[in-house]
């Protein structure tokens, strides 16, 4: 059992063997993927454009995640698309970026400038990403209501909402990890001058 949990990478009180690739970030890398995956088919339109705002709006002809496209012009199509696929992307390079960071630091212990490198690409990634999926959204609702010609309608709130709340909490977090690192390693030159 004892050997099972070093594989998985259960056990972190030996460093991990580098031929052991089968590691817990991977696991969990894995796991996420797969709900992204799930959250896509979940997500995927039965007809039309991909959009919360049936929900908000019944005048919308639509369902649960999906807005009938016969009305709507190309623009609005794509823009809806482009949403739609800048979501799940932005979420999917994030993880690949955690992941990363995972593994330097599980296999490799090393707190140096890539590791500080990754961080800071998973919080421009992650933020900047939340900032245009918001744009995009509010583009799209405003192209819906004009080919739908509905003078007012409403919409899901994507960075001011429980979504863009967490965002911003990670987004946080990752801050905090970054300035325990830059710490921790101007701690570690220190005593290594000292030595």
């Amino acid at each position: 059992m004892r050997q099972i949990k070093n594989y998985l990478g259960l056990e972190a009180q030996n460093p991990q063997p580098e031929e052991h690739a089968f590691s817990l970030p991977l696991v969990y890398s894995a796991v996420v993927f797969v709900l992204f995956i799930w959250l896509i088919v979940m997500q995927w339109p039965e007809a039309g454009i991909p959009s919360p705002l049936h929900r908000y709006n019944p005048e919308l002809d639509g369902g649960i995640n999906w807005v009938e496209d016969s009305p709507l012009g190309q623009g609005t199509r794509v823009l809806a698309w482009a949403a739609f696929a800048w979501k799940f992307s932005m979420y999917l390079v994030v993880t690949a970026l955690l992941y990363r960071l995972a593994r330097i630091f599980y296999t490799k212990a090393h707190f140096g400038t890539q590791a500080l490198a990754l961080l800071r690409a998973a919080q421009i990634v992650l933020l900047g990403g939340m900032i245009v999926y918001s744009l995009l959204t509010a583009f799209l609702t405003r192209a819906v209501a004009n080919d739908y010609d509905l003078p007012d309608i409403h919409s899901e709130s994507t960075f001011f909402s429980d979504q863009g709340l967490l965002t911003l909490l990670f987004v946080a977090t990752l801050f905090f990890i970054e300035g325990a690192l830059r710490r921790g390693l101007t701690l570690q030159e220190d005593s290594d001058a000292t030595i």
